[in-house]
């Protein structure tokens, strides 16, 4: 199996701009599930490490050297 392209995320904070990850990392990267976080991979929302496993193994994506991660908070309330 050809490695899997590492994660470049952009952070909604200020003092980190973004971060370079692996598939492994991410999975203790976040708490799934459990913060109020909109994570797109590559314009895609995913909700949990499974969907990001499935994500980054797709044929599309096995010739990249980096997926983008766009992390947002969401905002809940008015």
């Amino acid at each position: 199996m050809s490695s899997l392209p590492k994660l470049r995320i952009k952070l909604p904070s200020q003092k980190v701009a973004e971060e370079i990850c692996s598939l492994e990392q991410m999975k203790f990267r976040f708490n799934w599930g459990h913060e109020p976080l909109l994570i797109l991979v590559e314009g895609q929302a995913i909700g949990s490490y499974e969907q990001l496993e499935e994500l980054v193994q797709q044929d599309l994506f096995k010739d990249k050297e980096f997926l983008e991660v766009d992390v947002r908070n969401i905002l809940v309330g008015g």
